[in-house]
């Protein structure tokens, strides 16, 4: 009801337009923001409508497959009136006591798979889970939410989790967009790091900020969280206005986690139950055109030479060209559902197999052709590009000057692929 029904507030209204508020509002909620974002396009729109969770894009277990009892890491939430309320309760159990203490959690995420988020390295993978509700690559994610008010050790957050990375090794970075403390009220944590990416921050990097003046209660007010994500930086918005940015951003499609935490490093619970925080909305949008300011040349490991289309010859070619050729740089376009499609800066043609011939193409493609999506997929601070029309890595096994694709073994040198940026 209260994204479509417009209600007469007093105050000050910070952000947004006027769509309506949910019946709990005060006069000073940043109202929700418009659906529509000028420059970009929802992708992913979760408004909490209805009593239950839309489990093609939830899964109500956080990371499963790291604890004994898959029931400790149930969620324990509520919808009702457009808002999601997630809580923690006296009997909630700790969810993964051998290798988490006693953190309780109430968490629910779009993504889940073996080793993801490998926060201890002691912890086996002896339970499997996969799940794939919505990843994401670049673009504007916004959140709109009221946090807990009764103090005590505890937090809740929104933070993303990389998803290139398969393996043990944890190579997957992390974005933590809004982690804060019942502690610290009138603050707000942003960080970022790369665990074993070599490609992001190598330390945790971030802010425990301040909230301007007047910039209201948050814990007992709805305010807008934003977080614009591009190849080479991380700008978080409050209520609409720039916050804070990160020089530095992660490369790979990554998975939402949304939660509500005590008795971890955010410190230990007080008798105030139940725990709980509430999210009107959570939307995300990729950015119209991708990031033509930004460009990248694709190497390969084996031979050190860049693709490229500089002969024009309809084939993706793989030679030493110089650094400053737009035959060489590329543009990464995500697509919706979690691809990537790879534009060349001359032409504004994208790599494909559409001709099935073994060899990469590079031309004009419809939006909805499968051959032009790639993943790319984190192994050994490199990436293997797999196309999701064939399911074949692209490679330079057969070192004639052209790209092939074929499923190729993983440690294969000719089929690892160094990304090195072109900003302009």
């Amino acid at each position: 009801m209260k994204k479509h029904l417009a209600v007469l507030l007093t105050g000050v209204l910070s952000a947004g337009t006027l769509m309506g508020v949910s019946q709990a509002a005060h006069a000073s909620d940043t109202p929700p923001s418009p659906l529509t974002k000028p420059g970009y396009t929802l992708s992913f729109d979760e408004e909490f409508n209805g009593t239950t969770l839309d489990s093609t894009k939830w899964m109500d277990y956080y990371l499963p497959h790291w604890t004994s009892n898959r029931e400790n890491a149930k969620a324990r939430y509520t919808i009702s009136n457009g808002v999601l309320n997630e809580r923690i309760d006296p009997d909630t159990p700790a969810w993964n006591p051998t290798y988490d203490s006693t953190v309780k959690v109430s968490s629910i995420q779009t993504y889940d798979a073996d080793w993801w988020h490998r926060f201890n390295n002691t912890m086996p993978n002896d339970h499997h889970e996969s799940f794939n509700g919505y990843t994401m690559k670049y673009g504007y994610i916004e959140m709109r939410a009221k946090l807990f008010n009764g103090g005590g050790g505890g937090h809740q957050a929104l933070w993303l989790v990389g998803t290139g990375d398969k393996s043990s090794a944890n190579g997957n970075s992390e974005i933590d967009m809004l982690e804060t403390f019942f502690s610290a009220p009138g603050t707000w944590r942003q960080w970022g790091y790369g665990w074993s990416d070599p490609n992001f921050v190598s330390q945790w990097t971030g802010c425990v900020c301040q909230l301007p003046a007047g910039s209201g209660d948050t814990q007992n007010e709805f305010h807008a969280y934003g977080l614009d994500w591009s190849p080479t930086k991380l700008d978080f918005y409050f209520d609409g206005q720039l916050f804070k940015t990160i020089n530095d951003a992660p490369n790979e499609a990554m998975g939402l986690i949304l939660g509500i935490y005590t008795d971890a490093g955010s410190g230990v619970h007080n008798d105030v139950w139940p725990k709980n925080w509430q999210v009107d909305y959570l939307r995300t949008y990729s950015k119209d055109g991708g990031y033509p300011g930004v460009y990248e040349r694709i190497k390969d490991r084996q031979n050190g030479k860049y693709l490229n289309i500089e002969n024009r010859t309809g084939n993706l070619e793989s030679s030493a060209v110089p650094a400053t050729y737009w035959s060489s740089q590329w543009t990464e376009v995500p697509t919706t559902d979690g691809y990537t499609r790879l534009k060349n800066r001359w032409t504004g043609e994208f790599m494909n197999t559409a001709q099935n011939t073994g060899t990469v193409q590079v031309g004009t493609v419809s939006q909805t052709q499968p051959s032009a999506d790639w993943s790319l997929n984190n192994l050994n601070g490199y990436k293997r590009i797999v196309n999701r029309q064939t399911g074949a890595a692209m490679n330079v096994e057969a070192n004639n000057g052209l790209v092939q694709y074929s499923n190729i073994q993983d440690t294969a040198w000719s089929a690892q692929w160094a990304f090195d940026y072109v900003q302009n």
